[in-house]
């Protein structure tokens, strides 16, 4: 079986209509029960059938490192996107990681530019950093 099949049966299933019609009204979803790589199929059909931005939080950095692998395996790369803590390592906050940093500012400018939407793949430690304000970052940013 090819992963256009398993995507076909994904489009299909009565229980991803259900999510649509729960994303389409704008409501807040929690997915359970789904194991290995059945979660990264079902975010697939509902981002394609969607016009929305996804944020995919997850327990840890490792977990999210897996389940970013997948999604970007089914869905275009720029579509997904990497949302890392910008630190090096737990308690030593004064040691930041310069291409996290980078990352997270790509997320950022993504979320503020209003562009097409993308599939944000996270974990707890990473969102609990502040960030800058959207005035602050408008009034910031140089676009050249």
């Amino acid at each position: 079986m090819s992963k256009s099949d398993i995507i076909s049966i994904y489009d299909k299933s009565s229980k991803i209509a259900v999510l649509e019609s729960t994303f389409a009204a704008r409501q807040k979803s929690q997915m359970t029960g789904l194991v290995g790589s059945s979660l990264s199929f079902v975010a697939h059909s509902l981002f394609k059938k969607s016009e929305l931005p996804f944020l995919i939080l997850f327990s840890n950095k490792e977990e999210a490192a897996y389940y970013l692998n997948d999604l970007e395996q089914l869905i275009n790369v720029e579509d997904v996107l990497f949302y890392p803590s910008s630190y090096r390592r737990p308690y030593q906050i004064e040691e930041t990681d310069n291409a996290n940093v980078l990352l997270r500012a790509e997320v950022l400018n993504r979320i503020n530019s209003r562009k097409k939407p993308a599939i944000i793949v996270s974990y707890a430690e990473a969102i609990f950093e502040k960030v800058v304000t959207r005035k602050a970052l408008e009034k910031n940013t140089l676009k050249l």
